[in-house]
């Protein structure tokens, strides 16, 4: 004891140690020196040795070598600096066996505070030793346990702070050691969901709310982590008690497994059941033995078979006999090889009926390889098979006729060709165009138009042989290949069949519509030794049946060629016209039979080419419809011809109309109202002093559109009056419902007037109508005085054409209309 410790004048050494002997402590002494001079008699007792023995140093040969240098070093080290000390270390006992002892020292003085030596007391500390060594072998096989667990394992306190966790709890979570350690469930680390994904607060997770109830609870979580990751787990929560209180919580042990690669698995198989069910596609799974295990709903649609009777039979039960057993062999060795197969397959259904299917087969392997399942998967595509045919079908008919497209009659063509070379055989080629469609189209519409051409496909296809072959190449044109002819004579037969049977008219609703064919003829091998050299030169041909008057035929010469050439040229020419300034307006008089003043004058468009010279207009246009170029063409004659009429005013003659003739095409293609509107208010012409000149097949179109134009033009304040009169396919209904201020008679009934009772009579009629309906009619053409005279007798009001004077141009036509009247015995002559 420290020296201070002991009271003066009291010796420690002055009291007896019998008392210590037989305590239950093993008690030493030790003088300066730091040898051993007292055991008691328990320590005597253990050891199972004498005092004799153990004073001195002899009390360490009963410690354990193991322990002896840190025994002895330790006993040594104190009594050096007289401090008191506790160590542990093993004592061989009486019976042979080490005990783990606890000796504690004390340094001893006497009444005069000098250094005295040391006593010491042991106890026997084994079995407590045994104890804790357990504890902490059942620590170190707990924590073991907890870090090799593949689950998570949480424990809380009452509060929901984390008192314990392992490193799977870690990975699970996607939080360090550090960021758990004091970890609070309030804390905000971790987002916590419900089943279906919405967030909860922490004391409604599983843990807490043992926590609050006392009660086991497992349960699925959804966390959404620091990282980002959702993640779905599994947890088991079980409450901790005290042992003085059962009632109350005060921990909970959770244990979590992260389940969410199975729930994404599960969900997965869910959507794959939903697919399987309700796929549009019909499925069957049958076992390694081809047995059918299942079927879905789409399966009993196709086949009519339900799901009782088709599981536990195999797919054979749908076969049709429609494949051999070469089919099958060859489509089970794909399976076997390749895993896989897809085709197309005929099946029969439950009621016998058979329909073609789209089938795929796939194999099944498990883990070693070894097939466990076969899944076919097939649908029926009667109509997409429906569907290809006509896709097929028209993609090498005309929708419109049904005959064979430009594309089958290339190869028809030539495969003929190929044929005629091998078997030194003929062909012919026959290219035709309806006569006067474009007419027809306009005035009457695009539906009757397409009735007329398939009329006209069907008497075709009763002109030649099952070997020939008929083709719309597109609007109204014609090509016929005619194989193994003998020569010439057999295509002008066929041509001759083909312009009988169009000679009666077609009744398309209840009208009576008449047309003919303009049909070139080319042979192989005279006319050509390719297809596109005999389509060429029967294009030729057919535009000179053409020029020919219509309603004919006309085989290939080279001559053609050469006409076609010219055609080209002009249309060349053509196209630059406008730009080169190179047409012209003349101006041809219109007369009063009762007065011979001049009452108007008509506009005629004259071409004169650089290249070409003067063209006739016959020839220029209706090359000038043909290629549209007659829309900005027109509308030149337009500005110009309103120019000219204002010109004249300003001259001081005195205001007449002028006539501008209007082409189907720029009626249909141009806004006439604003065109019209355009050229007067450029001219200045008062819009009464124009007067538009219609064809009668133009006012015969159908439709709203039509009427509202006329009406615009109407509304302009400009004369209308119907050319070419009497030449029209319809009913004179349309009189009453157009605005039209005059008639003008046609040249061909007046050209044979005075000869040709027919065209008296046609042309007492017109005039008789007009007169009926108040309107103004002039005959163009009039040539002749006898002509005059007889149209003067009828009644007519004017009269046009060279009995007065051919058209001239403005400035040669001034002198005219300075007179001012031409009376009918004024016949220009050359």
């Amino acid at each position: 004891m420290p020296h201070s410790a002991h009271p003066e004048g009291h010796d420690i050494w002055d009291f007896s140690l019998s008392p210590f002997e037989h305590f239950p402590t093993l008690i030493w002494r030790a003088g300066t020196d730091a040898r051993c001079s007292y055991f008691n008699q328990t320590w005597l007792d253990f050891t199972g040795r004498s005092l004799d023995q153990e004073v001195g140093d002899g009390w360490t040969h009963g410690v354990h070598p193991e322990d002896f240098d840190r025994c002895v070093g330790t006993y040594l080290e104190h009594f050096a600096v007289r401090t008191p000390f506790e160590m542990e270390y093993r004592l061989r006992r009486r019976d042979g066996q080490y005990r783990w002892i606890i000796d504690t020292g004390r340094p001893l003085y006497d009444k005069a505070g000098e250094f005295a030596g040391y006593i010491g007391s042991c106890l026997d500390i084994t079995d407590r030793r045994n104890t804790e060594a357990e504890l902490r072998e059942r620590e170190n096989r707990l924590s073991t346990l907890l870090a090799s667990m593949g689950e998570g394992v949480v424990m809380r306190d009452a509060q929901g702070m984390l008192l314990l966790h392992n490193s799977s709890a870690e990975q699970i979570l996607g939080l360090s050691a550090k960021a758990m350690q004091g970890w609070d469930v309030h804390g905000g680390l971790l987002t916590y969901l419900n089943e279906d994904g919405e967030p909860i607060p922490p004391d409604q997770i599983p843990a807490m709310q043992v926590i609050a109830t006392g009660q086991p609870r497992a349960g699925l979580l959804g966390l959404d982590r620091r990282d980002g990751r959702r993640r779905w787990l599994w947890t088991n929560s079980i409450p901790l008690f005290d042992d003085n209180d059962a009632t109350t919580p005060c921990g909970v042990v959770t244990t979590i497994a992260d389940i969410t690669a199975r729930r994404e698995d599960e969900e997965q198989l869910r959507l794959a059941l939903t697919v399987f069910r309700n796929s549009v596609e019909a499925i069957i799974v049958t076992d390694a033995q081809e047995r059918i295990l299942s079927v879905n709903r789409a399966f009993s649609e196709v086949t009519g078979y339900s799901a009782e009777d088709a599981i536990g039979k195999t797919p054979r039960m749908l076969q049709s006999g429609h494949h051999g057993p070469d089919f099958y062999a060859a489509m089970w060795r794909d399976i076997q090889e390749h895993g896989f197969w897809q085709g197309e397959v005929y099946d029969r259904r439950k009621n016998g009926t058979l329909y073609p299917s789209a089938l795929s087969i796939s194999v099944v392997r498990d883990k070693l390889e070894r097939i466990t399942h076969y899944v076919a998967v097939f649908s029926d595509i009667t109509e997409r098979k429906a569907s290809e045919a006509r896709i097929a079908y028209l993609a090498q008919h005309d929708p419109l006729t049904g005959l064979p497209n430009r594309a089958l009659l290339q190869d028809r063509l030539d495969q003929a060709l190929a044929s005629a070379v091998r078997h030194n055989s003929r062909i012919a080629l026959l290219f035709l165009d309806l006569d006067r469609f474009k007419t027809i189209n306009d005035s009457l519409g695009h539906m009757t138009g397409d009735r007329l051409l398939q009329g006209v496909a069907l008497r075709l296809s009763a002109c030649t042989r099952e070997t020939d072959t008929i083709s719309r190449q597109g609007g109204d044109e014609f090509l016929i290949v005619l194989t193994d002819v003998e020569g010439p004579d057999d295509a002008a037969r066929v041509a001759e069949k083909i312009l009988d049977q169009l000679r009666p008219p077609f009744d398309i609703d209840g009208q009576q519509l008449a047309t003919s064919f303009s049909i070139g003829i080319a042979l192989y091998p005279e006319d050509g030794s390719c297809a596109d050299s005999l389509m060429k030169n029967a294009d030729t041909a057919m535009y000179h049946a053409k020029e020919c008057g219509r309603n004919t035929y006309r085989f290939f010469d080279e001559l053609m060629n050469v006409n076609a050439l010219e055609r080209l040229h002009m249309e060349n020419a053509l196209r630059q016209a406008l730009e080169q300034q190179e047409f012209s307006l003349y101006y041809q008089p219109q007369v009063s039979l009762a007065s011979g003043r001049i009452i108007g004058v008509e506009a005629l468009l004259r071409w004169f080419s650089g290249a070409l010279g003067g063209v006739s207009p016959a020839s220029f246009i209706p090359l000038a419809e043909e290629c549209g170029l007659i829309v900005p063409i027109g509308r030149w004659v337009l500005h110009q011809a309103c120019r000219q009429a204002v010109l004249w005013q300003e001259q001081g003659f005195e205001p007449i109309p002028v006539a501008v003739n209007l082409s189907a095409l720029q009626f249909r293609r141009a806004d006439m109202v604003a065109t019209v509107r355009e050229a007067l208010e450029a001219s200045g012409l008062a819009p009464r002093w124009l007067e538009l000149e219609l064809t009668e097949s133009l006012l015969m179109q159908s439709g709203t559109e039509v009427e509202r134009t006329l009406a615009g033009l109407k509304a302009l304040g400009v004369r209308m009056s119907i050319d070419d009169f009497g030449t029209g396919y319809s009913s004179l209904a349309y009189l009453k419902r157009f605005p039209v201020d005059c008639l003008k008679i046609d040249q061909s009934f007046v050209r044979d007037l005075i000869d040709d009772p027919d065209d008296a009579a046609i042309v007492r009629a017109v005039i008789q109508l007009g007169r009926s309906l108040r309107l103004e009619v002039i005959a163009e053409g009039t040539e002749t005085p006898e002509q005059l005279d007889v149209l003067r007798a009828e009644g007519c009001f004017a009269a046009q054409g060279f009995v007065f004077s051919p058209p001239l141009p403005a400035e040669a036509l001034n002198d005219l209309l300075r007179i001012g009247v031409l009376p009918g015995s004024l016949i220009i002559s050359d």
